[in-house]
């Protein structure tokens, strides 16, 4: 089971549950899928805020997670470890 830990900008702490599965979609290293992501939220990429998306399946639901620049991610295991840092590299 893994766990998507943000950060805010303000210092807040929110985790969402993502299940046995996610899909990690970034701005310039996917920028197909990243388009798709953004038609499918009806989302306009007019500003430099977001870089990339977690995808993950809640029941019969596709969830799309924004990943805003001004916020650190982390990709956790139910155990509470670090799987992966996600957060936006400069």
């Amino acid at each position: 089971m893994f766990i998507l830990r943000r950060i805010t900008s303000e210092n807040r702490q929110l985790n969402d549950c993502l299940g046995n599965r996610y899909h990690l979609v970034l701005k310039v290293e996917n920028k197909d899928e990243y388009e798709e992501a953004l038609k499918v939220m009806k989302w306009k990429d007019d500003d430099e805020t977001l870089y990339g998306f977690v995808i993950y399946d809640q029941g019969n639901q596709m969830i799309y997670c924004p990943l805003y620049k001004k916020s650190v991610y982390f990709i956790m295991t139910e155990s509470g470890k670090t799987f992966a840092n996600i957060s936006h590299k400069v």
